[in-house]
């Protein structure tokens, strides 16, 4: 195969894992990134000392990643996290997250009866879903959409919704799980109901269990170094691409500073709104789902305790906090870094990790910084029992920064690939189209690339 010029936009995890993977196919690589920084939302920051990651925190090995890991001579260095629990916190009392509760629903119902989240008509009912017929959704073949929330009421009840689901995968996604798409947010769960009638059956049959969660002593930023370490990829930080306009058989790109310059293939690895704008002049109307794609604004404080009042707390042994929607509170989540992680353990402090921001709010973008961390940590102190005030604290904002995988979003995205696919070597990849999360950022940017290669080669085979 001939040597193709190959421009990706975008430097996050998604254009990294593209870009690495085509320069090892033997192609010309250029990497465009509007900021002045790679890593999108990997983002590791020195704090107090440490470094602590204020974005993404971890991956989870399995599957793809453990492969990219090795490959990238990566394993050896990793940590992994202390095997604890977490907490949910209603904004009145605090119990423990059930054992065996995913961002998928249960797996296991006596974890949950013992949690005391359930009332005993709502552990009832719970109960009751091994013995429910198949709901429409979960028939092989069919492809009805539905949103996490309403799927796992009809399974499990309302009370696991609300109470289980929400904190954990709201949380997660800063979103609404009764407009997240099950097929689309929780492929997992989509793909265990069309294999099991039941999913608490369908969980004890598999016997699986949970992957394990590392990072690095040096932060996820080594991630991002390990990516680019070795390769001839040509990294141009803080130049947006203004405009792509047809060349011939090729791409123009239209940069910042009015650099030009022709490619042979595209992969945009942007959120959807520059996507939209750099796509628009080129798929017309088909761009346009592009455009209704919602977003949540959230922020992370990264905070130190004194060590003694930490330990005197109980609640602290614990790995974090998740709070539902309902609760009303600014803070949907606590991760207690100096549990959760040996290597931020300090004899001086204690490591906390806050973050706020729901879709559909306004509060993180309203409120200065001392006000935002002024009620998150009151809430902190509401919800563990933590005395003492913050040796310090540090706000890090993230605007229009998690895209939402709603009911729709794979018709939407049907539309908008469909007329990319006439459009030769021009790809679209990323979070805001595949998945939140490393794992899934990481499988986006080697689809995008293999897909790319493929249509290199047919056009190559054409000419």
């Amino acid at each position: 195969m001939m040597q193709a010029s190959i421009a990706v936009i975008g430097g996050g995890i998604t254009g990294l894992v593209a870009a690495r993977r085509l320069v090892g196919a033997g192609h010309a690589v250029t990497l465009y990134e509007s900021g002045g920084r790679l890593g999108g939302q990997v983002r590791t920051e020195q704090f107090l000392g440490h470094a602590v990651d204020v974005g993404a925190e971890s991956l989870h090995l399995a599957g793809p990643n453990a492969q990219l890991l090795d490959e990238l001579g990566l394993t050896d260095q990793l940590v992994t996290a202390e095997a604890s629990f977490a907490w949910i916190w209603d904004g009145v009392k605090r119990r423990r997250l059930p054992a065996g509760m995913g961002p998928a629903g249960p797996t296991r119902m006596w974890p949950i009866v013992r949690s005391g989240a359930l009332s005993p008509l709502g552990m009832a009912r719970a109960g009751l879903e091994p013995l429910l017929p198949p709901t429409p959704e979960q028939h092989v073949g069919a492809d009805t959409d539905v949103s996490v929330g309403a799927f796992i009421g009809r399974r499990f009840g309302d009370q696991v919704t609300d109470r289980l689901v929400d904190p954990v995968l709201g949380s997660l996604h800063s979103g609404d799980v009764h407009r997240l798409s099950m097929r689309a947010a929780t492929p997992m769960l989509a793909a265990k109901a069309t294999r099991n009638r039941s999913l608490l059956l369908g969980s004890a049959r598999s016997g699986h269990s949970p992957p394990s969660f590392v990072t690095f002593p040096g932060g996820l930023s080594t991630l991002i170094e390990g990516l680019l370490a070795g390769t001839d990829v040509d990294v141009r930080l803080a130049t947006p691409v203004d405009a792509i306009e047809p060349s011939g058989s090729r791409y123009r790109l239209i940069a910042a500073g009015a650099d030009q310059r022709d490619f042979d293939g595209v992969v945009l690895a942007l959120p959807a709104a520059p996507a939209l704008g750099l796509l628009q002049p080129l798929l017309g109307e088909d761009a346009a789902p592009l455009g209704t794609l919602r977003t949540a604004s959230v922020a992370t404080v990264a905070v130190a305790w004194d060590a003694s009042e930490a330990a005197s707390c109980e609640a602290l042994r614990a790995t974090g906090i998740l709070t539902p929607a309902k609760a009303g509170t600014l803070m949907k989540a606590a991760t207690f870094l100096s549990t959760k992680w040996p290597h931020l353990r300090h004899p001086d402090h204690a490591l906390l990790r806050l973050s706020a921001g729901r879709v559909g709010e306004h509060r993180v973008a309203s409120l200065p910084d001392e006000q935002l961390v002024g009620q998150m940590v009151d809430e902190l102190r509401r919800a563990t029992g933590l005395t003492g005030v913050p040796i310090q604290a540090q706000v890090y904002r993230w605007p229009h920064a998690l895209p939402q995988l709603e009911v729709g979003h794979l018709e939407k995205l049907a539309v908008v690939r469909s007329a990319l696919a006439q459009r030769p070597a021009l790809a679209l990849v990323g979070a805001a189209y595949d998945g939140l999360g490393i794992s899934s950022c990481i499988a986006a940017g080697q689809r995008g690339a293999e897909t790319m290669i493929d249509q290199l080669a047919l056009n190559e085979e054409a000419r």
